[in-house]
Formats: structure tokens, sequence, C-alpha cells
């Protein structure tokens, strides 16, 4: 396990926390899904070149909303990521926010989806559904791709 948020880190309910800064993709995270996304983030960084950022959305409500706006207007695309239901969560309140805002940019929600979720060890769940490194990595190249081919 890493150490995801230095030690004299302040939490403050409805802030969240940048823990890496980039320009090409960045993920928002919420509960467990920000240690696949770090190391997402490191695994594009190393592999692909990009910058990847990387924000703790440790609350939902109250919501950082100033924080989505800063992240929007300097990223190529946007990647949340969820450990629950699409519904109802970190994906849908941002993407309700940036089309208030009228911030249109490559997004993607990255959670649970509305079915019956498959059994297993939390590693093996999250591994199914892209909520590790590699599917992370996976949906932020295939996001970026699609942004080019556009």
């Amino acid at each position: 396990m890493h150490e995801l948020h230095a030690p004299d880190a302040t939490f403050q309910i409805g802030r969240a926390i940048t823990l890496r800064e980039g320009s090409d993709v960045t993920f928002i995270a919420i509960g467990e899904p920000l240690e696949p996304a770090l190391l997402a983030a490191e695994k594009l960084a190393a592999e692909d070149g990009l910058a990847v950022g990387v924000i703790s959305m440790h609350t939902l409500k109250p919501f950082d909303t100033a924080a989505l706006l800063h992240v929007a207007r300097h990223t190529r695309a946007l990647i949340t990521v969820e450990e629950h239901s699409i519904y109802g969560g970190l994906g849908e309140t941002c993407a309700g926010i940036l089309m208030q805002q009228r911030l249109c940019l490559p997004f993607r929600v990255v959670g649970i989806p509305d079915e019956y979720t498959v059994t297993g060890s939390q590693t093996e769940i999250f591994n199914y559904y892209g909520i590790s490194p590699e599917g992370l990595a996976q949906t932020a190249r295939n996001l970026l791709a699609q942004e080019e081919a556009a």
C-alpha cells in the first residue's frame, strides 16, 4: 500500500486534495479507488510520458466545485473513479456541474454499473470493473485516443 496523502496533509470537509498535477488527463477519485488511480497515473507517466493529475475528492457533500472547475479548465480529459454505483455519486456530480458550467471535455465515469455485481475479493471486483491501475490506465489511453481522433 502506498502513502496516498502527505503525513502533514490537512483534511477539510468539502475541500479536495490535489495529489498530482496533470494537463493530459486527471483522475478524480473517492474512497478506496484513490490508490489505483494514483498507480495508474504513475504508470501513464512512466510508460506514455503523459502528465496525469490525481485529485482526492474525499468528501462528496459538500462538494468542492472550485477544485473540479479548476482541473477541468487545465486538463484535456477527466476520469472519475468510485467503488460503488455510477449513479448518484462522484461521476454524476461532476458531470452535472460541468454541464451547468458549459465545460465540455472528454469525460468518463468508472465505477460499478447498474447490474448485479460479481462476487469476489475487493481486488477481483476492482479488476473486473476496471478500477485497477491497468484498467484505469487503459481507460485514460482510450479516452485520449478518442479525443485525438475527433
